[in-house]
């Protein structure tokens, strides 16, 4: 029997199991995978043989063989974990050893999870997990540019010197990925946009920094893209003091409005180029439309969240994935 994979994580991730019970509920036979646990013995027993080709792995706590020849679609939503285990830290200081150690087994996951996903090259991924590692935030500003497509005027430097005869509003975002830090009193810090004016009581050097024109916005697009359909949210978070320059730095007590909202075709046309020259089949588009009424574009996240588009607008996103999942493992 062919069977769906799914590739995830066990804890943060409400998506995946908003997907699991639409498969569930359609009856799709699947398997999901950990990525955070399938290397603890306590929850899988592995074993490669090289020699034969085969995979054996067993979900301990169900005891139940999971028999990987029978995949033929994956759902990549999480791929390899790219944060280390926990830094031991000794009196306040960190400790080299410690530090080595982590990064020795980062790397040893990570190689493990990349022998695992190509030791079945018949499978058909939605999507390949390289191309999800290959999207890098300049490089798809540099392809969505190329496009037609417009964007902020985008700076890297790290000191605000570099910056002062640029005559416009700038904000600053990681190069990289957002992140989150635990609080000790509890909560959970998450890195988000910022002004300028807010990094100034820095100082005036800094780490390599990306800094981009501040686009004064009528209102923010988050749209979830699936195989040339496109699924688009408009939020109204401009005239809150707090999600004014990033709507991520949420404000609980009076959320941003949401609702539906259909992308001019142009812009479409443009954004399904974009994930034509990325090969991505799926992914969560972050665009702005300004009082001028031009539409930038900022980001594509091919493992964004869409819970967040689907249940404001009633897209019903996750049975759309499951039924496109299933009409890809039935398909001849």
């Amino acid at each position: 029997m062919s069977k769906i994979l799914i590739i995830s994580k066990s804890f943060f991730d409400e998506t995946t199991n908003d997907i699991c019970c639409w498969l569930d509920f359609h009856k799709i036979p699947y398997v999901r995978l950990n990525i955070d646990e399938i290397n603890n013995p306590k929850l899988y027993n592995v074993f490669i043989d090289f020699q034969s080709e085969k995979i054996i792995i067993t979900d301990v706590l169900l005891n139940h063989k999971v028999n990987l020849e029978e995949i033929k679609i994956v759902w990549c939503r999480r791929f390899i974990d790219q944060s280390s285990e926990s830094i031991t830290k000794m009196a306040g200081i960190i400790d080299h050893n410690a530090v080595t150690l982590s990064k020795f087994i980062f790397a040893e996951n990570n190689k493990f999870l990349r022998i695992l996903f190509d030791f079945y090259p018949n499978w058909k991924w939605y999507d390949y997990y390289k191309d999800i590692l290959s999207v890098e935030k300049m490089h798809v500003l540099k392809i969505a540019k190329k496009i037609g497509l417009t964007i902020p005027e985008t700076y890297i430097a790290n000191n605000l010197h570099a910056l002062q005869n640029i005559e416009k509003d700038l904000i600053t975002k990681p190069i990289y990925e957002a992140t989150s830090f635990n609080a000790k009193e509890g909560g959970i810090f998450i890195t988000h946009t910022k002004k300028i004016s807010d990094i100034k009581s820095t100082g005036k050097s800094f780490s390599n920094s990306l800094f981009q024109e501040e686009i004064k916005k009528r209102f923010e697009i988050r749209v979830f893209f699936l195989e040339s359909k496109f699924y688009s949210m408009a939020i109204f978070s401009n005239k809150n003091k707090h999600t004014k320059v990033d709507f991520r730095n949420y404000d609980f007590k009076r959320p941003n409005r949401r609702i539906p909202f259909k992308l001019p075709q142009k812009i479409e046309d443009m954004l399904r180029n974009l994930m034509k020259e990325l090969h991505l089949t799926m992914g969560s588009i972050d665009l702005i439309k300004s009082y001028n009424n031009q539409y930038y574009f900022l980001e594509v996240n091919p493992v964004g969240q869409f819970g967040m588009v689907s249940y404001p607008c009633n897209y019903f996103i996750e049975e759309e994935l499951v039924l496109h999942l299933k009409s890809k493992l039935y398909a001849e």
